[in-house]
């Protein structure tokens, strides 16, 4: 059975005449009648009774009828679906974030397009960098806000950058230097770090690569999962954290931030990623657009869309 068999039955029910319903659909009326023949002999049974005006439906023919309209309709409305999500009127987004870097700009960025498309379906999942990477992969997110990395998989992947922030030193408040408004690297060459290459993909090559250039190795004892526990570590006194700005609005009751000495200015760079070729790939263009206008419309010269992630006299943390 095809789909202009039902459409031709329901046009011949609701006309009772072959030539009249033939003239509805455009189409001349011997064609028209062979394929409801067609349909009745590859259901076996007589839909119509011929009279000689017209015809009327058989008791089979009735009850065809009403499955045939919810038929139709049902296509109709799973065509009107599609393109609706086509459109990206409608649908479900899924969202890997990390919230010590996005509460500065997703909670408006969320306001926005809760207000610009309704009838999408919003859900927030938190996880790093990496897991976001693996998560685009298979499917199971369809945006991630994150770091950007060097690392392969990224190749795979459309990222936009939308915010870069500043690079602060995280300290015991007991600390020696805690008192300094400003902290060269070089002062801290005695010093344990705390690691963030869960948070920060290269993170730990960033480091080495920075303090190697002012005259020694980081040595880093703790590797932190996320924003809490670096902190946690460095308010235990296990050591010292180089994080990004944001962090430093987290509740840390024994900790102080301080900003690097000029020479070792560097930034931690922001990005909307996503696979150009899934099916929510619209939706997703829309929504990050509303990511770079939200980070774009931010205070502070750091903030942008489209940012270089190197400055002179700068590094970025990637």
């Amino acid at each position: 059975m095809k789909f202009r068999h039902l459409e031709y039955f329901v046009a011949a029910a609701e006309e009772l005449n072959f030539t009249h319903a033939a003239d509805r659909l455009h189409v001349s009326q011997p064609p028209f009648s062979k394929q409801i023949h067609d349909l009745e002999g590859e259901l076996g049974i007589n839909l119509f009774e011929r009279r000689r005006k017209g015809v009327a439906l058989t008791p089979a023919g009735k009850s065809f009828l009403i499955d045939a309209r919810r038929i139709l309709e049902d296509c109709e409305g799973s065509i009107r679906k599609a393109q609706r999500i086509s459109r990206g009127e409608i649908g479900e987004l899924a969202i890997g974030y990390m919230s010590a870097l996005t509460h500065d700009f997703l909670g408006k960025a969320l306001e926005v397009w809760r207000l610009t498309a309704p009838g999408i379906v919003v859900d927030c999942v938190e996880m790093d960098s990496v897991s976001q990477e693996r998560a685009l992969l298979e499917g199971r997110i369809s945006v991630g806000i994150l770091v950007p990395s060097d690392r392969p998989v990224l190749e795979l992947l459309h990222v936009r950058f939308l915010i870069k922030y500043p690079v602060r030193l995280a300290l015991p408040k007991s600390h020696p230097h805690a008192d300094k408004p400003e902290i060269p690297l070089a002062l801290l060459r005695e010093e344990p770090f705390i690691g963030l290459n869960r948070m920060y993909p290269n993170y730990g090559d960033w480091l080495s690569k920075v303090c190697r250039r002012v005259g020694f190795k980081p040595r880093i004892v703790k590797e932190a999962d996320g924003a809490a526990s670096a902190l946690a570590f460095v308010a235990a006194g296990f050591g010292v954290a180089v994080v990004s700005e944001p962090l430093q609005k987290i509740p840390a009751k024994d900790v102080v931030f301080r900003d690097l000495a000029p020479e070792d200015s560097a930034w931690v760079p922001v990005g909307a990623a996503w696979k150009p070729d899934a099916v929510s790939a619209p939706v997703v263009s829309r929504f990050v657009d509303i990511l770079a206008q939200v980070c774009a419309g931010g205070n502070g010269d750091h903030r942008g869309a489209g940012i270089k992630l190197t400055q002179p006299g700068a590094s970025s943390v990637r």
